[in-house]
Order: C-alpha cells, then structure tokens, then sequence
C-alpha cells in the first residue's frame, strides 16, 4: 500500500522526536548515524566504535563458520544494515547488531522471513545499556524471537535469552566460559576470546548523537 504520509528528513536533532511507524519507515535520514524507532520515540545515535564492530566482527565470522560446518541450517544472516524488525504493535523499529534466520522460515505478509536469532554488542552509556538489556530484550520478545544474545564488554559476559513461552530463560556465561544457545546447537563462542578483541575496552560509539562525539 501506497504511504499517505509525507517524506521526512531526519538527523541527530530529532533524537526524541515522536514519529509513527509509518513516518519512520518513509524516513529520509541523515548518513553517519544509526536510527530506530523506540515505542515511538526516535533514537539517533553515533555509529558504534571499534570495539563494538570488531566484537560483531567476531561474531559474525563464528556465525559463517557455523554454517559452512552446518550446512542447510541457516538462510542468511547479518548485520544492522541488513535486518529490520518492524514492531507495529509495539510501535518499534529495530536493527540488531546481527541476525541469524533459519531456513524453512515461512515469509511474513512484507515478504521477509524473520530471524529466529538475534544478538546485541553492548555500548558504554546508562542508555544505551538500558536499552539492550531491557527494552530491546521486551521488544525481541514481543516480535517472536527465539534467542537473543546480549554481549556486554563492561560485565565481561554475554547473555544467552532462550524463549519459554512468553517468558526469557537467562543463561549467563562469564570470562572463561563458553557460551551456547539452543537455536544453533553446537554454536560455541569463547567469551574470554571474544571480548579479547577489543582494543581499549572503551567504545566511543553508540551513545545519543548530542551527547557523544560523532562517528
């Protein structure tokens, strides 16, 4: 269907702006920054550091091998640039670090399959943390995603989130730990290894967009 709502062109001064679901899919945005939609609200941050890329870096590359090994399993998978869940109810729009959909996925009525696996790279900042390891994970759940795992360089963890109904099982895995779900079995990530990739510990990126420095 044809959209009735007129072109707009976003940037990092309209962090916090309201917006319906339909005005932010339309949306003309700005380059250099990441944007989503949160219950309605517009959120416009910088581009996440080189901690943050090289630790989905590393994740996606476990993730290819994973397939190559597994042959059949997985349909495609990627990264923000590539996955959109669009939440109407929830009037949302994410684009997770990476996605995992599985093959045999029926197609949604937009003609996409839905990733069955989902991951966050956790950027420094009280919000940033809020909203990867609250609102997003309610979010995931609310649009039918079975796994999610949210790696958090701070905690030195990542957190595996395993459906259960309508509810997420934690399994937490620690430095020295290797962390594993259940929707690609036999998946293993070294958390220690993982997180070794960093190169300060400190990600510049991913804070709102007027309070951190640009990409």
């Amino acid at each position: 269907m044809a959209s009735t709502t007129e072109t707009i062109r976003i940037g990092p001064a309209d962090h916090g702006r309201r917006m319906t679901l339909e005005e932010y899919l339309d949306a003309e945005a700005i380059e250099g920054y990441r944007y989503e939609l949160a219950r309605g609200v517009l959120e416009v941050t910088n581009v996440p550091g080189e901690d943050h890329g090289v630790i989905v870096w590393g994740l996606l590359q476990a993730v290819g091998r994973y397939d190559i090994d597994h042959p059949g399993m997985i349909y495609r998978a990627g990264g923000a640039g590539e996955f959109q869940l669009v939440m109407p109810g929830l009037v949302s729009g994410r684009n997770p670090d990476i996605a995992v959909t599985l093959r045999n996925t029926p197609r949604t009525v937009r003609g996409r399959r839905l990733p069955t696996l989902v991951m966050e790279v956790v950027s420094r900042g009280k919000q940033s943390r809020e909203r990867d390891h609250r609102t997003k994970r309610e979010e995931y759940l609310a649009h039918g995603v079975l796994e999610n795992w949210i790696v958090d360089p701070k905690e030195r963890r990542i957190l595996v989130l395993i459906r259960d109904g309508d509810t997420w099982v934690e399994r937490p895995f620690a430095e020295g730990r290797i962390a594993e779900g259940l929707v690609l079995p036999g998946l293993r990530i070294d958390v220690a290894g993982l997180l070794a990739l960093t190169v300060d510990g400190e990600d510049e990126g991913g804070e709102e967009a007027g309070d951190a420095p640009g990409p």
